[in-house]
């Protein structure tokens, strides 16, 4: 990591502590997730007690349905504030480059909810306390759950390049997260011809989430992954260089 994004790294991570709404998004996420671990959702996804094994596997698997009310709200204002309140001027100004900019919001954000994930450690400890605790599946878990999260907050800063109004930009994030979602949930694929499901399964985060929360690590699921936060990247630096030109 260059020095540019580096200055830019601290910027953007320490903004989400500088006021009270990152602690709020944290016990947000921290509260429905615990409440959800425990007592289950939607018959889907059973509750701690009723699993009856030493497992954060329920816990993880909770993330993609989390990140889709968290993640937009976390992203919404990484490009749409600059942009109300005339600061990505300044930003233009100084000797940074539209990757730089760009990288050190995307680490900044996906450092914030990556620390989110990180934070229910303290469960997962008292979880192996109670029982053998696979370390190896909990390790793909956290792993996955990290890596998805660094997609929706890579897809969710380049909506936010395109407005600068908040709320906006919250929408359509929000819209474009259930999306990849639903696109691999079982109702949806049964009513489509398998080589048509197994296509659009593909495009959906959740999907190649699936490996990790089985305790796996696919290398093309990492891959894909990469990837998608590589392409985002380069769609928000290429708008960018857009903007700038108008």
């Amino acid at each position: 990591m260059n020095h540019s994004i580096s200055v830019l790294f601290k910027r953007e991570f320490q903004n989400y502590f500088n006021t009270p709404i990152g602690y709020v998004f944290a016990v947000v996420m921290l509260f429905l997730n615990l409440v959800f671990f425990f007592y289950g959702i939607f018959g889907s996804i059973p509750a701690f007690w009723e699993a009856r094994i030493a497992s954060v596997e329920s816990f993880m698997k909770l993330l993609p349905f989390t990140f889709i009310l968290l993640i937009p709200a976390v992203t919404m204002r990484l490009w749409a504030e600059e942009r109300r309140s005339g600061t990505i001027e300044l930003l233009r100004t100084m000797p940074f480059t539209e990757l730089d900019l760009v990288l050190g919001k995307l680490f900044g954000a996906w450092a914030y909810v990556s620390l989110l994930i990180l934070a229910s450690l303290p469960l997962t400890i008292s979880i192996w306390m109670m029982g053998r605790l696979d370390v190896g599946a909990t390790f793909a878990l956290y792993l996955g759950s990290i890596l998805m999260g660094g997609a929706y907050v890579s897809l969710g800063m380049l909506v936010s390049s395109f407005t600068k109004e908040q709320i906006v930009a919250f929408v359509i994030t929000f819209f474009f997260s259930l999306t990849f979602f639903l696109m691999n949930l079982y109702l949806i694929g049964q009513h489509l011809p398998p080589a048509v499901a197994s296509f659009v399964s593909f495009f959906s985060l959740s999907f190649h989430f699936n490996s990790f929360s089985r305790g796996l690590i696919d290398l093309s699921d990492t891959i894909f992954f990469l990837s998608f936060m590589a392409l985002m990247v380069v769609l928000n630096v290429l708008r960018l260089r857009q903007e700038a030109r108008v």
